[in-house]
């Protein structure tokens, strides 16, 4: 664990804000730039519409494995440490898919980016031990639009430089992106201390036992909040995970409209945190707010899964952006809001583990469902669900609120 930061602590040092900064922008546009693309080069290689979400499918098991293994490493050994590792595991990642010549290689790459794939939480605590609690917010979403940045550029330069008689050239770009990255966090990030003191402390919980901890004693309330993010992004990957294959049998398009609308739902997600959810909770608090983002998330994924012309895919496209860019800040802030000052990390740290968890049963499902069903029924299966979530949400989150003593203007809603 790293030590407490006093009330008054100083500012981040600039460099290190800076390379912070970079580290998530050039992540993103790492992880974007491959993701227009990835479907169609698992495709050059024989791949079905199921395989081609078994590869989401398997960064994610990944990830929802080794997040807590390198949470836990972070705190005992260092930020730095693991922030290198994990960004040479990605250059190496984007390498071997680079030069893959079969499908297992593909699976293989996935499989190494995903478990080195923990720069985005590492980064932020980077910021976190160095800054005191009441600026944290102001730093936490300069990170946020490092990351929403990044994902806006990614899939169009992904979209422009794939061509089928270059079909690396994605990846290679990716992998070099990583290298640049990793010599600005070798070079500026700077050296923590190992805290010997901690090695043989808290004993490791796996994201499994983290979650039947809180299902088991959680509070009502908590509890269909990590339920939340569970169908929250069980939806949106199956979203992500079929979208490019959609529009291919829809449309015909490929990676570059791919790319484009990718881009376009970077832009939207970003617009609607910076300028609209703020608003939105003002007047109506995170939990009206994360009911009416889901409904717009249930529009746009039914608009986009019936859809059979371009002007409506763009524009279900946006709407279901819309949506995702309301319900997570929302889900963040209740879940934080339900948790106390000394539990935050492992509350957020299971709602994070059963959004890992999502996005291996959402992209595997959705794959089955395309195969079987047809093209936009993963779409119209999220939507259902998330119009369900709507429904309980309404019940188990905002009607309790509402038999309650009417908050003072000073309080949040």
């Amino acid at each position: 664990m790293q030590p407490p930061i006093a009330a008054d602590a100083p500012p981040v040092p600039r460099a290190v804000l800076g390379v912070v900064f970079m580290t998530l922008f050039l992540d993103l546009v790492g992880f974007g730039i491959i993701l227009p693309v990835l479907p169609f080069y698992a495709v050059s290689f024989g791949a079905s519409a199921g395989t081609v979400t078994l590869l989401s499918a398997t960064y994610s098991a990944a990830q929802f494995v080794m997040s807590p293994v390198l949470g836990q490493v972070s705190d005992r050994y260092g930020r730095r440490r693991v922030m290198l590792i994990s960004i040479t595991g990605t250059c190496l990642a984007m390498l071997v898919l680079g030069f893959a010549d079969s499908l297992w290689l593909v699976f293989v790459a996935r499989l190494i980016s995903g478990v080195s794939g923990a720069n985005i939480s590492t980064a932020q605590a980077i910021v976190a031990d160095r800054v005191a609690p009441a600026e944290r917010a102001k730093y936490m979403g300069m990170m946020g639009a490092a990351i929403g940045l990044g994902f806006v550029f990614g899939p169009a330069i992904g979209g422009m430089l794939w061509s089928e008689d270059a079909p690396a050239r994605p990846f290679l770009l990716s992998s070099a992106l990583g290298a640049v990255n990793l010599v600005l966090a070798w070079r500026f990030l700077p050296r923590d201390e190992v805290r010997r003191d901690r090695l043989g402390a808290a004993p490791f919980r796996g994201p499994i036992a983290r979650l039947v901890g809180v299902a088991k004693g959680g509070a009502p309330g908590l509890r269909v909040l990590i339920l939340s993010y569970f169908v929250f992004n069980l939806a949106f990957s199956a979203m992500e995970s079929t979208f490019a294959l959609l529009i291919h049998a829809r449309l015909g398009w490929g990676e570059r409209q791919t790319g484009a609308l990718f881009t376009e739902i970077g832009i939207v997600i970003i617009v609607v945190q910076g300028l609209v959810v703020g608003r939105l909770v003002r007047g109506l608090g995170e939990k009206w707010t994360l009911v009416l983002g889901l409904l717009v998330l249930g529009l746009g994924l039914t608009v986009t899964g019936t859809a059979h012309a371009p002007l409506s895919i763009a524009l279900g496209s946006g709407v279901i952006a819309a949506g995702n860019g309301l319900v997570a800040p929302s889900l963040s802030a209740l879940v934080s809001r339900a948790s106390g000052a000394d539990e935050q990390g492992f509350k957020l740290g299971v709602a994070a583990s059963a959004s890992s968890l999502a996005r291996v049963v959402g992209p595997t499902c959705a794959g089955l469902l395309f195969e079987l069903a047809g093209p936009g029924v993963p779409m119209q299966a999220g939507a259902a669900v998330v119009g369900m979530l709507a429904v309980v949400a309404t019940w188990a989150v905002v009607a309790p609120a509402s038999r309650e003593p009417r908050p003072s203007v000073q309080e949040s809603p």
